[in-house]
């Protein structure tokens, strides 16, 4: 019976646009769901973060010019207003290109808005950036986040 449900859920999450999609990690102890924002900026993306034991987090994904490719920024706790360069650079905690993986393992960007999700996400350096980092302060990450995020859904 099981079997059948997953058969039949499969095809819906490959029909899934990256910008509804959601990710788990292999150990359920993280996941990232990609907001709909409606902007006709077709790489830009907003990702909620959850994180075990921490509040939610918002990430965002841009062309970055200086890389070439989709980067992702994740601030924690920056301050409101005019702020300088070291303080939002303090308030910074992950900040890299963001590779995904199709189904046939293939690593590529990650997708725009409305192409087809990925299969996977992978978040380079993600679990040294983000366990333990001062910007959380107290409410931090307690154990080391992965950095693979498989499809689990999809928010339709």
């Amino acid at each position: 019976m099981a079997l059948a449900g997953l058969a039949f859920a499969q095809p819906v999450l490959a029909a899934c646009p990256q910008a509804l999609a959601t990710y788990e990690t292999a150990d359920g102890s993280a996941a990232l769901t990609f907001v709909a924002s409606g902007q006709a900026v077709a790489m830009s993306h907003e990702i909620r973060i959850l994180l075990a034991d921490v509040p939610p987090v918002t990430a965002y994904v841009q062309p970055s010019e200086r890389l070439g490719q989709p980067e992702m920024v994740l601030p924690v706790n920056c301050p409101e207003g005019d702020v300088t360069g070291a303080e939002l650079d303090a308030c910074i905690v992950y900040r890299s290109v963001v590779y995904a993986r199709a189904d046939d393992g293939v690593l590529m960007e990650l997708p725009a808005a409305g192409e087809p999700a990925a299969a996977d996400i992978l978040l380079p350096n993600f679990a040294a950036a983000v366990w333990q980092h001062p910007a959380f302060g107290a409410d931090g990450p307690r154990t080391r986040p992965a950095e693979i995020f498989k499809l689990s859904g999809c928010q339709e």
